[in-house]
Parts: C-alpha cells; sequence; structure tokens
C-alpha cells in the first residue's frame, strides 16, 4: 500500500534538465496549482520561481502567531521571550550588508510593539529579526510543515541528522513594515522558499546572470535595487536598461520559490512573519559545487602571493574557503557521502526513505538522487584541486559501488 505521505517523480531521469540549461523568459510570475512531480517538472528541474498560494493556513504557527492579520506580539514574547535572535538595522550598511546584533526575543517584542502601536518609524532605528534559528532553539514546538514541493532537501536532511554541528538552514524572519534585505544571492547558490505567516513582501529577483549588468567599473554589486521598483510603478515595464527583472508580491500564507543562483531583494510591505529554508538537492547541487569552486578559485587568486612562501599553502585555501562559503571541500564529501550512502541502501534493501517533514520518497526520486551524486562523485574524482587535497583521491567510488 503507497502511503499518502508518498512522494515520486515520473521523468526521464536520464534525460533531465541541468538547471544551468534553463531558459526563463517571462516577466509574469504565476501560482502552481498541482503535485510534487509536476513543481519538480515545471520548477525545480528548470529552476524557475513561482508563487505557491494556501500554503500556511493549516500550520499552528499560522493559529499562534497571529492575531486579526497581525504579529501577536504578546504571545511571541511570552512564548520566546528569553530566546537570544540575530537583528539586523536596516538603516545601517554593515560593508555589503545590515549591521547585525544579538539581544532577547522580548527586547525586540518591545519595539515592535511600539512601532505597531504608534506606526512611526521616523525616531526609531528599522530592526529586522532575521535567520532565527527557530525550530533549532525550540526543536518541540511543531509550528510548521515543510510543503511536499520543498522536502527534497539534503541540506536539512543532513544536518538534521548531524546535531553536533549545532546547524541548519531553517530560519524565521520578522519585521516591521519598511524593514528590508538588500540585494543578495542564497548561501551554497542553494534554493530557497519562504512563507508568509502574515503581513506582505515585495520581491524583485534576477535571472543569473542579469546581476552582471549591475555591476561597477570594479566588480562591485550594488547594495540596494530599489530603483527597479521605482522603474516598474512608473511604466509597468520589467526591463530597465537592459536589466531583466521580475517582481512578486507576496501576501500571507503564500509561499515564494527562489530559484538556484537568482539575486533578489527583498521587502516588508507590511509588518511580517515568514518561514524561510535554504535546501540543496540533485537539481542544483551542481550549482552548489560550481560556485564553491569559483569561491576558491578566487581566494587562490587574493593570496597568490604567498603560494611559495607559506606551508600547506592549499590547506590554507580551505580555511578561507569554509570561512567564506559556510563549508570546504571536506565538508562537502562528508555532505554528499552521507546522502549518497542513504539513498543506496534505499535502492539495495527496497526500503523506505523518510525525509523531514515525514515524507517519504518514491523509487523514482531516490533513483533521481543517486544519479546526480553519482555525477558529482564523478566530478570529484577528476578535479585537481580535490586530488591535492585528498593525496589518494576522494575515495568516491568506493562510495558509488
Amino acid at each position: 500500500m503507497i502511503s499518502s505521505k508518498q512522494i515520486d517523480i515520473s521523468v526521464n531521469i536520464s534525460n533531465s534538465k541541468n538547471p544551468n540549461e534553463a531558459q526563463t523568459h517571462s516577466n509574469h510570475i504565476a501560482f502552481f496549482e498541482g503535485n510534487y512531480n509536476d513543481f519538480f517538472q515545471q520548477y525545480l528541474i528548470c529552476n524557475k520561481p513561482v508563487l505557491i498560494s494556501n500554503v500556511s493556513s493549516h500550520w499552528k504557527c499560522s493559529r499562534l502567531w497571529v492575531k486579526n492579520g497581525l504579529p501577536n506580539i504578546e504571545y511571541l514574547r511570552t512564548s520566546y521571550g528569553k530566546a537570544i535572535v540575530s537583528v539586523a538595522d536596516c538603516n545601517e550598511k554593515y560593508f555589503n550588508a545590515q549591521q547585525k546584533r544579538n539581544m532577547k526575543f522580548r527586547d525586540f517584542a518591545d519595539y515592535w510593539m511600539k512601532i505597531l502601536n504608534n506606526k512611526n518609524l521616523s525616531d526609531q532605528p528599522c530592526l529586522y529579526l532575521k535567520d532565527w534559528h527557530f525550530t533549532r532553539d525550540f526543536p518541540n514546538e511543531d509550528m510548521y510543515i515543510v510543503p511536499p514541493e520543498f522536502c527534497s532537501d539534503w541540506l536539512n536532511e543532513y544536518f538534521t541528522a548531524h546535531p553536533d554541528f549545532n546547524d541548519d538552514y531553517r530560519f524565521v524572519y520578522m519585521g516591521p513594515t519598511g524593514s528590508w534585505t538588500p540585494f543578495h544571492a542564497d548561501v551554497f547558490t542553494s534554493f530557497s522558499w519562504s512563507v508568509n505567516i502574515c503581513g506582505e513582501k515585495r520581491w524583485i529577483l534576477l535571472e543569473p546572470g542579469e546581476e552582471n549588468k549591475l555591476k561597477d567599473k570594479l566588480g562591485n554589486l550594488p547594495y540596494d535595487i530599489s530603483f527597479l521598483e521605482d522603474a516598474n510603478n512608473n511604466d509597468n515595464n520589467n526591463n530597465y536598461d537592459g536589466i531583466k527583472y521580475q517582481i512578486i508580491i507576496q501576501k500571507a500564507g503564500e509561499a515564494v520559490f527562489v530559484p538556484s543562483g537568482w539575486y533578489h531583494q527583498v521587502r516588508n510591505l507590511r509588518d511580517t512573519i515568514s518561514i524561510n529554508h535554504n535546501w540543496i538537492n540533485g537539481c542544483n547541487i551542481e550549482n552548489m559545487w560550481t560556485s564553491m569552486k569559483k569561491n576558491l578559485e578566487d581566494i587562490k587568486c587574493e593570496i597568490a602571493e604567498f603560494r611559495d612562501t607559506m606551508n600547506d599553502w592549499h590547506s590554507h585555501c580551505q580555511i578561507i574557503l569554509k570561512s567564506c562559503f559556510g563549508m570546504d571541500f571536506r565538508d562537502f564529501y562528508d555532505f554528499i557521502a552521507y546522502i549518497l550512502q542513504k539513498r543506496k541502501e534505499c535502492i539495495k534493501t527496497g526500503k523506505e526513505l523518510k525525509v523531514y517533514g515525514d515524507w517519504i520518497f518514491g523509487p523514482n526520486q531516490i533513483k533521481f538522487d543517486f544519479m546526480k551524486l553519482k555525477n558529482i562523485c564523478d566530478i570529484l574524482e577528476n578535479d585537481p584541486n580535490v586530488k591535492i587535497l585528498f593525496n589518494d583521491g576522494v575515495l568516491t567510488k568506493t562510495l558509488i559501488n
């Protein structure tokens, strides 16, 4: 008997597109209607953004964190007041990001309540609670359910199984009207999904490569691309000075799927609470590896002058890579090895594969994952940087066999 929680795909695995080959030319962001297989073929493989409606109406957080359409700050403060959270000041630039500091959640809640009551930011900082590892801090709360479209999530599958790392890529964001996140691409060139529990956001998204048109003479990307919002409001045209972009207005209960490598900027049009995940799977694992290698090459260029005088120069490059990118080559190998071993065991034994959210993968999804992991192993096996670091090779063939 097939479980109601089982999901699977029905694609021709050998001919599945690589996200790098995707072509997206429409400026219209549609609402997705369909099942997991439809989402996989139309958006994941093609690396295209989409909106999904009515995602969170049955979530516990939608009932407890929201009151009369607004954040239930009193409940939030009472329940989580002692938690330490990371808060950005949207008016204070720090390099190419916003100045952040840690504070107790109750202090942020008190600030937000003052803003809600006064509706005036003129004499207040514009604070935005970001990247709160809520699920890690409160593992028994079960405030939301990962939607089936987003359940093929190797990144959080790996970190959930390795609690010693004390890390994950599951976040809560909370902020008043006007709070925002500067122009950026997501960590690891990952996918991301974001669901508004309440409030409204405006997203500006650029297809991969379009961001290069915004670089200055030194190759730096802009901090703020609000001028694209203004251009869109003036002529309702999603093409400004040759830059193709897309604007999404995301309302309460809706999910935005942000594809791999799509630079974006987000502004809260109303007081907003959202759940956000970054995730990697077989559809964008090669993007992650390509981005990781690009970061390494940049690092090698930056410290090239020390190559002949620094002991174990390649290892030092890996240390810097981990600091800048979030993983080094060893971490990446351990990551794919874990995911691969689980898929291989299922293929050999016929066991079910239950993943985060209690979803169960069908056989085609497992085979697709295995194929994509095998491709990455082949790439690693032949990469000269990997051979230098691992001396006798990365031993990926022992993983596959």
